[in-house]
């Protein structure tokens, strides 16, 4: 498996302890996140609403960084 860049790690870290103030600070405001099931939620507040319901995800097939913050995320299909 690749390595994670820092960014991904602590995503992941933060959805796992249901940090949800946190993770709202890790994502850009126009982040496009794509669920397993490919769902495609736009905004931090469409994105943490469906985390906060969901186990959290694995580390995703594509990511992409804006300053330093997830503006896209691509869970792996499944």
């Amino acid at each position: 498996m690749a390595e994670q860049v820092p960014a991904v790690g602590d995503v992941l870290s933060t959805i796992e302890r249901r940090d949800w103030a946190r993770l709202r600070r890790l994502l850009d405001p126009e982040v496009h996140w794509t669920t397993a099931v490919e769902e495609h939620l736009h905004g931090p507040e469409q994105v943490i609403a469906c985390l906060a319901g969901d186990p959290p995800p694995a580390p995703p097939a594509y990511h992409e960084l804006r300053n330093g913050l997830i503006v896209r995320w691509i869970d792996i299909p499944g």
